[in-house]
């Protein structure tokens, strides 16, 4: 059946034109999905190491050739293009093969598309030139030169203000028509077929047309969406059908003619790795690195084989030729994939990495917060959530507002500044939310700074961008949204909580997940003299939950912020380390001390004995608010909460998130903001109970036994800080540095709202802790 409908004569023939239809359209969707704003920023950043990984190679194939290319039969014509194309790194095939591994926002891959990058423009060139070079008449070549400059005015005169006419008139937020999306795919075909007229290679007046396309939403997304599935799973199909049934292994007979041959292509591999290592001594990477990118840069694909079969159909090649350069590049593709795959994990720099938590943010510094959102229709929560943090000009909050998009219609991902000086005809998501931002740090008065990105990512890697983002800036938290499935957004939806788990298992900061479900019909008004905002916190134990203190803290010098803390006690099967109860009370403690006196704190106890009584007390407490903070996880186990685990819906939110933010509490509309800690380090007993046996005058024994185990230590760092203000502290009074009516008891404390007279500060260090901060 297969060989009477594909190898035979009219399946030959139909196998042919589905296999050149596929090259056309593959060419021009990847021309698409390039970014050419990136093209001169790639040049300017990365034009050192793409022209070594290029030029060096290409010299060392030129000099073999040159010496062996007389033992190739037929292939005088074709030497130095055999060497282009084994030394160049095709931007499409590398971009989808980096895109399949998973490491589009790892270094080595980002440097590896910005050498191709730069590969393929010159490749572009050499397309555009090679008529001057094998016409045999200089009139032929003139003429053509001068058809190619005439599709070229008219590509850029005609069909790119059309392109932009149609972007113009698809609706913000609706489907392209699909009379575009046919009009501008049968462009393709006839703007291929006629530089095939003009006698020159088809995939340039593809690759025309594609250029003046913008990539990503939304004509470049939709061309992407409704074109690459029939393009993957029927015309690449039959071409590499067609592709195969050109080979001929038996044909391989003239075993000098393919030593010749095999010299002259790994010359050009070989030459990658030298060139490799070469070029990336400038980014001081390892050695293992510089061998890597070799083998990122030797990937072959698609495009080589749309060339190689180009040549064989207008016979520059021979048979052998032919079946060697595709079995060729096929087996150093088999090999240098699978050890990318094996070697390069760049998640393992991210478990490396801790930056720091809310709790080790010295007094009256500034609050840097990463932003993550998704759509526009949650930005007023995330702005009132920064409000209610108490931004003023002694603590300010820089916000790092990130607009994430999916990559969609795009090849490589983006991570840019987004600019507030560009103006355009038609706004999009990313400028309504970046304007409603800014709109509102022009209007506190400083206390507020905005540094407003885009990131375009896949939503598998996304999380690699965001940590690096936070390690570059020196983040404390992120804040991530959540988005709840529903008819709509289900398969986003399960997308989202991926990258959200992402985060929660890489970042080296606190994270935020914050499930906004007043959306744009929050109650409470922009204006800051206005603002109200009522905020529960549940407060169970563990270092998420004292996390989440931290931010409350901050919260509560705002006049116009309402906070009701709840100390819940969880009675029975309770079992819980010293270390943690001791560390809870601490911050407890500190809390009621610095708001003693403040009408705007109300703590109370809560004492539950079982699920019932906890939920109850759940939806007593949270109708009345804006906004209930919790911590994400509570280390330690009571039946109480294991009771409630198979119940949880969404592992990200936690336990008591998940169950706060069901739509069974206050009918669904209630905010809830889950906070982690940062998970970077592990723990060790030994020196937990160093620092709290420790006295003041050991301090330099304290930060070495600290400095010696904090590779296999959980404890965040201000959690150590706090026994050594523990251990400090019961040196004397309760009170001793506070005012007389500042001094109460811990029953007095537990029994009425709190609150003082004193501003609000974060918990003084000791020297010990201090340095032990720096240290980290």
């Amino acid at each position: 059946m297969f060989d009477a409908y594909v190898t035979g004569g009219r399946g030959m023939v139909f196998a042919h034109a589905a296999s050149t239809i596929g090259g056309i359209y593959f060419v021009f969707i990847n021309t698409v999905k390039m970014d050419k704003g990136m093209i001169p920023r790639t040049i300017k950043k990365t034009y050192s190491v793409s022209l070594t990984v290029f030029i060096v190679p290409l010299l060392i194939s030129l000099l073999v050739g040159h010496r062996e290319q007389y033992k190739i039969p037929r292939i005088h014509d074709q030497g130095i293009s055999i060497s282009f194309v084994a030394s160049k790194c095709a931007y499409p095939v590398l971009v989808d093969a980096i895109s399949e591994l998973k490491l589009l926002n790892s270094e080595l891959g980002q440097l590896a598309i910005s050498s191709a990058l730069l590969h393929e423009i010159l490749g572009l060139l050499r397309l555009l030139m090679a008529p001057l070079s094998k016409a045999k008449y200089r009139s032929v070549a003139i003429r053509i030169e001068l058809s190619l400059c005439a599709m070229s005015l008219f590509t850029f005169l005609v069909l790119w203000p059309t392109i932009q006419w149609i972007i113009r008139r698809i609706p913000e937020r609706k489907p392209v028509k699909d009379f575009y999306i046919v009009a501008i795919l049968t462009g393709a075909l006839v703007m291929a077929v006629a530089c095939d007229s003009m006698r020159v290679n088809y995939t340039i007046g593809a690759a025309m047309l594609g250029i003046v396309i913008p990539a990503g939403p939304p004509l470049g997304s939709a061309l992407v969406e409704k074109s690459e599935a029939i393009l993957s799973n029927f015309f690449l199909p039959f071409f590499y059908i067609h592709v195969g049934q050109q080979i001929d292994i038996y044909s391989i007979n003239n075993w000098r003619a393919f030593a010749a041959l095999e010299l002259i292509i790994m010359a050009a591999y070989i030459g990658k790795v030298v060139a490799s290592i070469l070029a990336t001594t400038c980014f001081r990477t390892s050695f293992r690195n510089a061998l890597l990118f070799s083998c990122f840069v030797n990937i072959k694909g698609v495009s080589e084989l749309v060339t190689f079969l180009r040549w064989r159909q207008r016979e520059l090649i021979d048979v052998q030729t032919y079946s060697v350069l595709v079995l060729t590049n096929l087996a150093v593709t088999a090999i240098v994939t699978p050890l990318i795959s094996v070697y390069y994990n760049p998640q393992r720099r991210l478990e490396s990495i801790a930056m720091g938590t809310l709790q080790t943010a010295l007094p009256d510094s500034e609050l840097r917060i990463l932003c993550g959102i998704h759509d526009e229709d949650h930005i007023s929560g995330i702005i009132h959530l920064i409000k209610a943090s108490n931004p003023t000009e002694m603590n300010p909050i820089c916000a790092y507002v990130v607009h994430l998009v999916e990559l969609v219609g795009r090849a490589a991902p983006v991570v840019e500044t987004y600019s507030t000086q560009k103006t355009k005809a038609m706004a999009n998501s990313t400028d309504h939310i970046m304007r409603a931002v800014i709109k509102y740090a022009e209007g506190s008065n400083d206390a507020v700074t905005i540094q407003p990105f885009i990131m375009i990512s896949q939503y598998e890697t996304m999380h690699e961008s965001i940590c690096k983002l936070v390690k570059d800036n020196c983040i404390t938290l992120i804040l991530l949204q959540f988005i709840p499935p529903n008819e709509e957004t289900e398969g986003r939806a399960a997308c989202l909580h991926g990258l959200n788990n992402n985060v929660l298992g890489y970042a080296p900061c606190t994270v935020g997940i914050f499930v906004d479900k007043r959306l744009n019909n929050c109650s409470n008004s922009a204006k800051p003299a206005n603002f109200c905002y009522n905020v529960a916190v549940f407060f169970i134990g563990g270092p998420d939950d004292r996390e989440a203190m931290a931010l409350v803290s901050h919260m509560s010098s705002n006049p116009g912020v309402r906070i009701t803390l709840s100390r819940i006690y969880l009675e029975e099967n309770l079992v819980e380390e010293e270390d943690d109860k001791c560390l809870d009370e601490v911050v407890m403690n500190d809390f009621m001390a610095s708001n003693f006196g403040n009408p705007n704190v109300v703590c109370r106890r809560i004492d539950a004995n079982d699920s019932n009584q906890l939920v109850n007390a759940f939806r007593s407490l949270v109708s009345d608010n804006d906004l209930v903070i919790v911590g994400r996880q509570q280390p330690f186990s009571s039946r109480l909460l294991e009771e409630t685990k198979p119940w949880v819906e969404y592992d990200e939110l936690g336990i008591i998130g998940d169950m706060l933010a069901s739509a069974d509490f206050a009918e669904g509309m209630v905010s809830v903001l889950v906070i982690q800690s940062v998970r970077i380090l592990k723990k060790d007993p030994k020196t937990v109970k160093a620092l709290s046996n420790s006295s003041s005058n050991k301090a330099p024994k304290t930060v070495k036994a600290l400095s010696n185990s904090s590779s296999n230590c959980d404890i965040d760092i201000r959690t150590l800080a706090l026994l050594e203000f523990s251990q400090v502290s019961s040196s004397r009074s309760v009170g001793s540095d506070l005012p007389h009516h500042a001094a109460a008891s811990k029953s007095q404390l537990s029994s009425r709202s709190v609150g003082s007279d004193l501003p609000h500060s974060a918990i003084v260090l000791s020297p010990t802790a201090a340095v032990i901060v720096l240290l980290r």
